[in-house]
């Protein structure tokens, strides 16, 4: 049984890891990314958080990010907390510097690669979810 569950966990890590370059629609691996994506805070309606989680859900951010969890990354719980101190705007800069050009050193030695694809709005969006996680 442990077998089948690591097996069935790298087929989908490596689904999520590669893209091919086309434009084409792989409604496989975004089906397995919706399902493992947390639902956003019932008491937010804020339509930049849905927007946020599910650009979240369709890119390869949870191959290193868990909700409550510390993966490759550290958890969406644990940057929220971080950055709940500080003035919004600055902590959703500060989120987004960090998807569109990567770094490293504020979570430990792993760098975060850059998402260059990823357009500011859809960064700022990804942040809005983010900063709206609470801690369990």
């Amino acid at each position: 049984m442990k077998k089948s569950i690591l097996i069935l966990s790298s087929v989908i890590f490596l689904m999520s890891c590669g893209g091919n370059g086309d434009d084409t629609t792989d409604t496989t691996a975004t089906d397995t990314a919706s399902a493992m994506a947390p639902e956003a805070p019932a008491e937010t309606a804020n339509a930049d958080v849905q927007k946020g989680l599910d650009l979240v859900a369709k890119s390869d951010c949870f191959t290193c990010h868990k909700l409550n969890e510390t993966a490759i990354g550290p958890s969406y719980a644990a940057v929220a907390s971080k950055y709940s101190t500080i003035d919004k705007q600055v902590a959703t800069d500060s989120i987004v510097g960090q998807i569109l050009h990567g770094g490293s050193g504020k979570w430990g030695t792993v760098p975060m690669p850059a998402h260059p694809a990823v357009t500011h709005d859809e960064a700022t969006a990804m942040a809005a979810y983010v900063l709206s996680i609470k801690s369990e």
